[in-house]
């Protein structure tokens, strides 16, 4: 152990420092209490001192003065002026000095002043003059300042001792052992972690104390980051496998999605094949549907037409036979004036009938001729949309006729539109055969139409009273091939060919009422584009 060492110590310079000031700062006070308790204790006693003075030597100085006996004063005032502290005493009479002894002060702060009187059993009391007594108070301040010097020189040498103790102490047991500590952590690295911590200097101490505790616990502390390293390192060689792993299942990814590509792309070719398929025959479907329901209502308008025409034909015979009769009995000479009254009468009624019946399939064949010419060949044209339901009612008509179903038509004639005639029909068509077949289920019922304009468009609103629609009916009752009577006749594409064209050829929308029975409302331009539609 140096000196220059132990002083270079940080730590305990800072403990020497403040001990040194502490140490000062109660030195102070102390010797302050100390040496003010000694000044009160001088003061005290140059105050009794002159007290003594004027019990014991007061009245005999008067008494000598009384008798003017100079020199028995001379020698009582010299004695005085022998005295500690006293520094000059004097005997004053009217202010002026009469006898002295010592040294007059320049300062008379510390001068005390007893009346020197004379008094006699026979007389009264005579003042003869004044004792002045002037105390030396330097020599007091002298005794403290020594007494002081003596007392800071000791307790500054004390405590210079003491920390220069402290500060040895502090170096062996703290700083010494902290600096080694210091040095391994500074040296400390993976490669010395095996090597403990251990001091330069040995400490004989029989039980340990915070700085063994500090070196066993980074002792502790070294195990604990070795054995963690050793487990860091095998985590960072699990970590380079599974790198490697993961370079190796990123490869086979890479392989795997391009595979997954491939086989994409020919699903989705497939996919789309099998779509266009779908949609070839779903057109197809929908087309042998519309021929279906050509069918159907050619079927119906023959049959409706054949009414009539066996009406004239059955008119025209028995005219044939009725002229037959007059031919014969009109040679024979035997027709009679009622004969031909009631010739005439069958023929008028017969031609009757051939009116109202050739009227009727005339009337039916032209509603056909226009409807089934709108199938054929739909094009864009304006047409009145109330004359055209009518036709399309009267058309479809032989096929509901066994239903007694009523119509209530609520459109203005001032509506025309300008779009396509057939498709209108078309879905006025598959409308009220679903009304007829699932609403109504092959009995009697009403149907409504209604139609209003609004802002360039032509809201038709389609109604029944029939058994409405359930939940899952009114969710799905657009989408093809679904239907309530699979296997009963039903194709599920009536509802579906509904939205295809009004939504696609006649750019229109349709919505469901929640009312009672079934109910749409059909919203069309009243002013179709061809342009946008051809394209």
């Amino acid at each position: 152990m140096s000196l220059p060492s132990v002083f270079a110590s940080t730590l305990g310079r800072r403990f020497v420092l403040l001990i040194v000031l502490f140490s000062s700062f109660f030195t102070l006070i102390a010797s302050s209490i100390q040496l003010f308790m000694d000044y009160n204790e001088d003061v005290t006693r140059v105050n009794s001192q002159v007290s003594d003075i004027e019990r014991s030597y007061l009245n005999t100085i008067t008494l000598s003065l009384w008798s003017l006996d100079e020199d028995q004063l001379a020698v009582q005032l010299q004695g005085l002026s022998t005295l500690p502290d006293i520094e000059w005493v004097a005997i004053t009479a009217d202010g002026r000095v009469e006898y002295e002894a010592g040294s007059r002060p320049a300062s008379e702060d510390h001068l005390h002043t007893l009346p020197l009187i004379y008094e006699s059993g026979r007389t009264e009391p005579i003042a003869l003059g004044q004792l002045n007594i002037a105390v030396n108070i330097n020599n007091i301040y002298n005794r403290l300042l020594y007494k002081a010097g003596v007392i800071l020189f000791s307790n500054a040498l004390k405590t210079f001792a003491v920390s220069g103790f402290i500060l040895i102490l502090i170096y062996v047991l703290v700083t010494r052992p902290l600096t080694s500590i210091a040095d391994y952590l500074s040296q400390l690295s993976v490669r010395s972690i095996d090597q403990p911590l251990r001091l330069s200097h040995p400490r004989h101490t029989r039980k340990k104390d915070e700085i063994d505790s500090v070196v066993e616990n980074l002792n502790i502390m070294r195990n604990n980051l070795n054995v963690a390293i050793e487990h860091l390192q095998a985590t960072q060689q699990e970590l380079r496998q599974l790198l490697k792993e993961r370079d190796r299942l990123l490869e086979m990814d890479k392989i795997y999605n391009e595979q997954l590509e491939l086989l994409v792309t020919q699903r989705t070719r497939q996919v789309e094949q099998s779509l266009a398929d779908v949609k070839a025959a779903q057109e197809s479907l929908v087309e042998k549907e519309k021929m279906a329901a050509l069918g159907d209502m050619v079927a119906g308008i023959a049959h409706e037409i054949n009414t009539p025409i066996g009406v004239c034909r059955t008119a025209a015979s028995v005219q044939s036979d009725g002229v037959a009769s007059v031919r014969e009995k009109m040679e024979q000479g035997t027709l009679t004036q009622s004969d031909l009254k009631r010739f005439l009468d069958d023929v008028e009624e017969a031609s009757s009938l051939f009116d109202t019946n050739i009227i009727k399939a005339s009337d039916l064949i032209s509603n056909f001729k226009l409807i089934s010419t709108d199938q054929s060949h739909d094009t864009i044209h304006t047409f009145n949309l109330n004359e055209y339901i009518h036709s399309s009612i009267q058309t479809i008509f032989p096929q509901i006729k066994k239903q007694n179903i009523t119509f209530s038509i609520d459109v203005p004639d001032v509506i025309e539109l300008t779009s396509y005639p057939g498709a209108i029909h078309q879905v006025l068509t598959n409308l009220i055969l679903n009304s007829a077949n699932h609403g109504f289920n092959q009995q009697s019922g009403e149907i409504g139409m209604s139609a209003t304009l609004d802002e360039g468009c032509v809201l038709l609103r389609y109604q029944d009273s029939g058994r409405g629609l359930s939940d899952e009916e009114r969710l799905r009752i657009f989408e093809p091939f679904y239907t309530t009577k699979r296997g009963k006749g039903g194709s599920g594409l009536g509802m579906s060919i509904v939205y295809n064209i009004v939504t696609k050829q006649l750019q229109g929308r349709l919505k469901l009422d929640d009312d009672d029975g079934f109910n749409l409302l059909i919203r069309i331009p009243q002013t179709l584009d061809a342009k946008l539609d051809r394209g």
